[in-house]
Parts: structure tokens; C-alpha cells; sequence
């Protein structure tokens, strides 16, 4: 069963991030310039990026995988998901990394 990724925005502009109904770990382990936050809905080196990160090492279960391919990640799915809200599932993502492989 392929997993389910959720992103929400409260009031305050506080983000929160889960996979299947957990909190999705932040894993600034796997990056360098890693942040202490999650965000979307623009294309940036911290926040943004460290989602793009944690998502794609969840679901590779692989740094180095997830490494490899986050910047993409970022620019075609991350910084275009809607500011409020989103969901995602597994299927998704290897949906959209084969797409932007193509292109």
C-alpha cells in the first residue's frame, strides 16, 4: 500500500507534515543546510527543500535516493503545492519524479 503524505497550515502559519497519520521526521541528518522547518508553495533552500527531502526519504527509505532527487522534487511538486493544504500519495510522487525524468 503506498503511503499518504499531508500538509496543513494553521492560522498562524505554523506547517505540519504527516505520512499516514504520523508526523513526518524532519531528517536534517540527510542535508547540510538542513532546516528546522517544513514549507511549500515556493521554491527555497530551507524549509522547502528540507520537505522535498524528508518526503522522498521516507519514501525511498534510502538517503541517498532521496538526496539524488530532492532538488527536482522541489522545483516540480514542492514549491507548487497549495499554500493552505495538500495531500500526496506515494503513487504521486513516483508519478511525478518519472514525468520530470522525461522531460
Amino acid at each position: 500500500m503506498s503511503s499518504v503524505y499531508t500538509g496543513i497550515r494553521d492560522a498562524d502559519g505554523r506547517t505540519f507534515v504527516d505520512v499516514d497519520g504520523r508526523p513526518l521526521a524532519l531528517r536534517a541528518d540527510a542535508r547540510h543546510e538542513s532546516s528546522t522547518a517544513f514549507d511549500w508553495g515556493y521554491q527555497g533552500r530551507g524549509a522547502p527543500a528540507q520537505l522535498a527531502l524528508a518526503i522522498l526519504a521516507d519514501h525511498f527509505a534510502d538517503d541517498h535516493m532521496a538526496r539524488r532527487h530532492f532538488e527536482r522534487f522541489l522545483s516540480t511538486v514542492v514549491s507548487l503545492l497549495p499554500r493552505q493544504g495538500w495531500r500526496m500519495t506515494g503513487s504521486e510522487i513516483d508519478g511525478a519524479l518519472a514525468e520530470t525524468a522525461r522531460a
